[in-house]
């Protein structure tokens, strides 16, 4: 048994973790990795949070990692010239969408994950949905909302539904409307809000997501969430969901929903990681709501639970990721 000794030494970069002697990984070892976190969106919190545990686990494998964050606009470009990669964990508007990594494309800065194109048509709802359509990848019905035509669009549209700004993540913003007349002033105050909203057709059934870490198919798992939805508060707040990896769902379901994801992640141009998520209805029909490109990295996470079900630490999932990233153009 090792002692506490090794993982002092292995943290102060002393000892190469085992996971540095995997051929896979050694051109790692040497470089310095700025995890990019926080920013100025709404899931700003949830970015650090996903950004101090990536940072720990890079270090605990023995590879030099600090943190960047776009806050401080000041020293972020110092910042960024000092790391050899940089390691995205940007979620919401600033790094979903697509706006840092046109940036450090134009830089030719290298950086994890999606390149620009592929984060901005997965970021906005109404974009991705056509792909899936295109793709004939079922999805809920749907409509987009502008301060024009909200009031009609909104009381035309069947109940019960799901309202969800266009473009954001981690459930923020998002609602179920059960009776038009009774949600108006919450419609109201969500359009001023946002801009544009989409509203999607409330699909009953079982909540699941499908993870991509490279060509790898993930295991399906299942959210069973306290609440109506898996909304913020479910997502972040410790006992309130359960969980189950792999889903106990039909093998022959459980390929279709991969197939479906995978299909997805391919036509958008994503790489090296991404979520998408998926109700599966009474008949165990399933469909895809939307696609993650930065997926949450933080304890709560659903792709470090798929990738564990799997034998993959979340150490090892960091350093796929990174690889990943060192690639040449069109691999994953």
């Amino acid at each position: 048994m090792r002692g506490a000794g090794y993982l002092t030494g292995l943290k102060n970069g002393f000892m190469k973790s085992p996971l540095l002697s995997d051929p896979r990984f050694a051109s790692l070892e040497k470089m310095k990795v700025g995890v990019v976190c926080g920013g100025f969106s709404a899931e700003r919190r949830i970015s650090l949070r996903s950004g101090r545990a990536v940072i720990r686990a890079l270090k605990n494998v023995g590879v030099r990692a600090f943190p960047i964050d776009p806050e401080n606009r000041r020293t972020f470009m110092k910042k960024i010239r000092k790391a050899d990669i940089l390691f995205l964990a940007l979620h919401g508007k600033g790094g979903e969408d697509g706006t840092l990594q046109k940036m450090l494309e134009r830089r030719r800065v290298p950086f994890t994950g999606s390149p620009f194109a592929a984060c901005e048509k997965s970021f906005n709802k109404k974009i991705s949905k056509r792909h899936f359509l295109r793709l004939g990848v079922p999805t809920p019905d749907y409509a987009v909302l502008d301060k024009r035509n909200w009031r009609r669009k909104a009381a035309a549209f069947p109940v019960p539904y799901f309202v969800k700004p266009l473009d954001g993540g981690s459930s923020q913003g998002v609602f179920l409307v059960e009776d038009f007349r009774g949600s108006v002033e919450k419609l109201r105050r969500s359009i001023t809000r946002f801009g544009r909203l989409l509203i999607e057709k409330r699909i009953v059934g079982r909540e699941l997501t499908a993870g991509l870490l490279g060509d790898l198919k993930l295991p399906i798992v299942e959210i069973k969430p306290s609440r109506i939805f898996y909304d913020y508060k479910a997502k972040y707040t410790t006992g309130m969901t359960a969980y189950e990896v792999p889903a106990r769902i039909p093998a022959k379901v459980a390929r279709k929903i991969q197939s479906f994801a995978y299909r997805v992640y391919r036509d958008l141009g994503l790489k090296g990681f991404s979520r998408v998520d998926v109700m599966l209805d009474q008949k165990n029909r399933p469909y895809v709501l939307e696609v993650n490109s930065i997926p949450g990295l933080t304890e709560f996470s659903l792709l470090p639970k798929a990738a564990r079900a799997v034998g993959i630490s979340f150490e090892e999932l960091c350093l796929r990721v990174l690889k990943a990233a060192c690639e040449p153009k069109g691999k994953n």
